[in-house]
């Protein structure tokens, strides 16, 4: 037979719990009832709180016009420098050749171990880079300069509707300024092939090539110096001479960012409105 002096605890449970939810429906109780007897006639609000309340509100939609604007300039700005790096990825596909135009009079190659260049090419990564002796209108830097009686001239150009190609040029008593002007030029194509998107974003912002052409030319000359061991004196007297003491790689993006060029894609974070709070 159980022991009746035993408790069950199921038994226990039972009335506690009937307890505990006649309480709260006792309180639930009196809370309507204050409800159902309470004042619900509307709050007469101030001038001065409506002045508030009007604020408030059109803090929060000029808040709302900010983000919505930032929003739109952050998406045209990326979807600018997305097309100008597909733009840029076309250029490089183009297989233009220029045609020579006339002779070069210091002949068809440098003098020299290398009298094509090639070797340099490929070692700066431009296997794909020909040069073209030519003397003719295409090459910028040998056409039009001054010619006359004791000037002997020598010139180079790159030009992007070539990408792959160099022209050089010279006058035979000039043969040792053949090679730096070719170091030069090979340096423009390697300004081209890292620096284009800069340029592009650089034209967006109605910034001229006159604006930073001195800085394109002298950044030229002194990597040729610097980085390729071109004598700095092949380019004194020149359109592009190095006169930089403190010349650096980057130093030419650095003169970008100076005119207030964009040289890196845009990111969310440029356009943000406000401080985002984080844990």
């Amino acid at each position: 037979m159980p022991d009746h002096g035993e408790v069950n605890p199921a038994r226990l449970w039972i009335p506690v719990l009937v307890g505990t939810f006649t309480v709260a429906l006792g309180i639930s109780a009196v809370i309507g009832l204050e409800w159902l007897t309470a004042d619900r006639r509307p709050t007469t609000v101030t001038a001065s709180q409506a002045d508030a309340i009007a604020d408030v509100f059109a803090e929060s939609r000029a808040f709302a016009a900010d983000i919505r604007g930032a929003r739109g300039r952050y998406v045209e700005a990326e979807a600018a420098w997305e097309a100008d790096a597909a733009w840029i990825a076309q250029w490089l596909e183009q297989d233009a050749a220029p045609q020579p135009a006339a002779p070069n009079p210091g002949g068809q190659a440098f003098p020299g171990d290398d009298p094509q260049g090639r070797a340099f090419l490929d070692a700066i990564g431009a296997a794909d880079v020909t040069v073209i002796f030519d003397a003719g209108p295409e090459n910028c830097g040998y056409a039009g300069q001054e010619d006359g009686p004791g000037v002997l001239v020598v010139g180079g150009c790159y030009q992007t509707g070539y990408p792959d190609w160099l022209f050089v040029a010279w006058e035979p008593g000039v043969e040792h300024l053949a090679w730096p002007i070719f170091v030069h030029e090979a340096m423009h194509w390697y300004q081209y092939q890292n620096y284009f998107p800069y340029l592009l974003a650089a034209e967006r912002a109605g910034i001229t090539h006159d604006d930073y052409e001195w800085a394109l030319e002298t950044d030229a000359s002194c990597r040729a110096v610097y980085e390729h061991g071109v004598d700095r004196s092949a380019f004194e007297g020149s359109s592009s001479p190095c006169d930089i003491d403190d010349w650096h790689d980057g130093w030419f993006v650095d003169q970008l960012v100076g005119l207030g060029v964009r040289t890196s894609a845009p990111t969310p974070e440029e356009f943000e409105v406000s401080a985002v709070v984080r844990p």
